[in-house]
C-alpha cells in the first residue's frame, strides 16, 4: 500500500473558521435608523439573500442599497455606509485563538498558507492588515477573482496562484458544500468544525506534529 502524500499547502476559509462573528442585524439595523424585530428580521434575510454577489464584487453602495431596499428603508447615506463597512468589516481582527495558533504550528512546520474565501473588497482589504495575516503566503478572496466558493474557477484559481497541484492542497471550511467542491477538483478537504477536530485532522494527514 502506498503511504498518503502530505499536502505541503494549507487554504484556509475565514468566516467560521479563522473568525467566528457574522454581522449582527440588529446592530445593521440601529444604523438604518431602525430597531423593531421586524425590521432586524428583514435585515437579517437580505443581508443573506445578497451577500453572493458582494462576495463576486460589488460594491458596498449597491449592497447596501439592496438591503436597505428590501427592507423598505429610504436610499442610505454615504455615512451609513461607511458605518456599515467598517462594522462588517472590523470583526475580522477578531480571530479565534486556537485556529490561529494551529496557523502558527503549520508555518513552523514549513507548510505554505493561503486564504481562500469568499468576501467582499472591503472585508478582503481588511483582513490582509489583520495581525494575523502575517502568517499566509497569498490570499485568493471571490471579490477579485469574480466567483464564489463553491464554483470551481476560485479553486483553480487558488491552485495556479500557488503553483501546486491539486492532490498537494488541502482546503479547510465550515461548508460541506465548499469542502465537496474542492475535493471533486482532486484537492484534500477537511471540514472545519472546531480546532480540536481540525488539529487531529491535520495531525492525520502529516502536516502537525
Amino acid at each position: 500500500m502506498s503511504q498518503q502524500q502530505t499536502p505541503h499547502v494549507a487554504l484556509f476559509d475565514v468566516g467560521g473558521v479563522l473568525v467566528e462573528s457574522h454581522p449582527e442585524p440588529r446592530r445593521v439595523a440601529e444604523i438604518l435608523g431602525q430597531t423593531d424585530d421586524a425590521f432586524v428580521s428583514l435585515v437579517d434575510q437580505a443581508m443573506w439573500a445578497h451577500r453572493a454577489s458582494y462576495d463576486e464584487g460589488c460594491s458596498d453602495r449597491e449592497f447596501w442599497d439592496r438591503v436597505a431596499g428590501d427592507c423598505g428603508a429610504p436610499r442610505i447615506t454615504d455615512d451609513q455606509i461607511a458605518q456599515l463597512v467598517a462594522y462588517d468589516s472590523i470583526r475580522m481582527h477578531d480571530a479565534v485563538e486556537q485556529a490561529v495558533q494551529i496557523i502558527r504550528e503549520l508555518e513552523e512546520n514549513g507548510i505554505v498558507l493561503g486564504i481562500l474565501s469568499n468576501a467582499p473588497f472591503a472585508i478582503a482589504e481588511e483582513i490582509r492588515v489583520t495581525a494575523w495575516a502575517r502568517h499566509f503566503d497569498d490570499f485568493v478572496f471571490s471579490c477579485e477573482v469574480g466567483s464564489a466558493k463553491p464554483h470551481r474557477s476560485i479553486y483553480r484559481e487558488a491552485i495556479e496562484r500557488f503553483d501546486v497541484d491539486a492532490e498537494d492542497a488541502v482546503f479547510i471550511d465550515d461548508r460541506k458544500k465548499n469542502v465537496r467542491a474542492a475535493e471533486l477538483l482532486g484537492m484534500k478537504g477537511l471540514l472545519w468544525e472546531n480546532a480540536s477536530q481540525a488539529r487531529a485532522d491535520l495531525h492525520a494527514l502529516g502536516m502537525l506534529k
